[in-house]
């Protein structure tokens, strides 16, 4: 998807709109990740100004569990479950927060894997839409 076309800009990033502008998605590289690598995955909707960046062939941005834009609390919940920390904000939106850390992650092994700490996943809704999301490996 990133192709030799695109680099990352000066925070390690690449970022991509979906059709017509709706969404943008950007794919963060840490400090030594290897060429191709991702290790942050972030979704939001595009704001009114228009960056220029390169447009995928994608309506909707989702997850592998479906994770969407406009989804709501229970729709989030029904799919990755209860164990997350709820963090309410000043800025009007709540947070749903998951987090895998080493060695505790003896049921999926994807730290082992991929031979990192953390793995995280952090869901913003603005009255009960979820508007924002992004999940990845926390940089060691």
């Amino acid at each position: 998807m990133i192709g030799n076309k695109n680099k990352p800009d000066s925070l390690g990033q690449y970022r991509f709109y979906s059709t017509h502008e709706r969404e943008t998605l950007t794919l963060t590289q840490h400090p030594g990740d290897g060429a191709n690598q991702i290790s942050l995955f972030s979704v939001e909707y595009s704001d009114k100004a228009s960056y220029n960046y390169h447009q995928l062939p994608i309506d909707t941005f989702k997850s592998e569990k479906g994770i969407r834009l406009g989804m709501t609390k229970q729709q989030l919940i029904q799919r990755l479950g209860n164990c997350y920390a709820g963090l309410d904000s000043t800025k009007g939106y709540i947070e749903l927060y998951y987090r895998i850390e080493s060695p505790k992650d003896s049921r999926t092994k994807l730290l082992g894997r991929n031979s990192m700490p953390i793995y995280y996943a952090s869901y913003k809704l603005w009255n009960d839409k979820l508007g924002k999301f992004e999940f990845g490996f926390e940089y060691p």
